[in-house]
């Protein structure tokens, strides 16, 4: 079982504008190691001690009978790599004094629904973007690309067709003539 806990790069440290790239990226750690068990509470803390046979065997992270000692170690693992991977947690209103998955669920709790409500929101506003003729078309779509990453980085499903679908919508009926061959469904 091995100590070292993963820290990110501190561009990907959760610093709660970064809500779905980081958790996805903390659902890939917590997988690889076997830990998963200890975010969603499907690996709880035995009970009672089992039966202290000796055994130099470790059970596996994601085993469900692992000793008390053993849990809490894998625990205080998948813990560490919450708050490890967090700039300032308790600033940001995490509860940093528990197990793995009542950490894990304060996360949710806190921000799955604000980045919910924040991936809306930039969706809403890259298709309210137009277009206006006589202004910089390079600088439109530089701006459009760049809602449309910020959208994504947020969960967004916006895929290649429908950002297409999205720039020709945005543009004036001085473009149709341009626009409309862009319309045709084999061109991507």
């Amino acid at each position: 079982m091995s100590s070292t806990t993963s820290t990110f790069s501190k561009t990907n440290k959760f610093d709660s504008t970064n809500w779905s790239s980081w958790q996805r990226l903390i659902h890939i750690v917590a997988m690889a190691k076997g830990a998963f068990g200890y975010l969603d509470g499907s690996i709880t803390c035995p009970s009672t001690p089992l039966a202290t046979t000796p055994s130099s065997a470790e059970t596996s992270w994601d085993s469900n009978t692992s000793s008390l000692n053993e849990w809490k170690a894998c625990d205080a693992w998948t813990l560490g790599l919450l708050i490890f991977n967090t700039r300032n947690p308790a600033g940001l209103g995490i509860n940093i004094n528990s197990i793995a998955t009542e950490t894990w669920t304060s996360y949710i709790n806190t921000y799955e629904k604000a980045s919910n409500m924040a991936q809306l929101n930039v969706e809403q506003t890259l298709q309210n973007m137009t277009y206006s003729d006589c202004t910089d078309f390079n600088n439109f779509i530089i701006n459009m690309c760049n809602k449309w990453s910020d959208a994504r980085a947020l969960g967004s499903k916006i895929n290649n067709e429908d950002f297409k679908d999205i720039i020709i919508t945005s543009l004036p009926k001085s473009w149709n003539p341009i626009a409309a061959p862009l319309y045709d469904p084999n061109m991507t």
